[in-house]
């Protein structure tokens, strides 16, 4: 009875060795570095004054679109451009 529990005893150790050295293995590995978050802005223009503004995309928006008056001289102002920015690099108002 004992060489039983001498041998189980054993193959336990065994298998928690092998659980550990898996475990360090893997928290040894280098991590992925976190992913960039991108938005999605929108650059709108007045076609009379060249007054720029860039805002958030909103669903219905494209290139061309009539966005309303200037608020400089009142001419039109329409979208100019569609792009992502990398969300940590958006000015934020002050």
């Amino acid at each position: 009875m004992s060489t039983d529990m001498n041998t189980l005893s054993n193959i336990i150790l065994v298998i928690l060795m092998v659980i550990l050295i898996v475990y360090l293995y893997l928290e040894s590995r280098p991590k992925k570095p976190p992913r960039e978050q991108y938005v999605t802005r929108v650059l709108i223009q007045c076609s009379s004054c060249g007054y720029r503004l860039e805002k958030d995309f909103e669903a219905g928006d494209f290139i061309g679109l009539d966005k309303g008056k200037c608020p400089k001289c009142g001419g039109v102002v329409k979208i100019r451009g569609i792009y992502a920015v990398e969300k940590s690099k958006i000015l934020k108002p002050q």
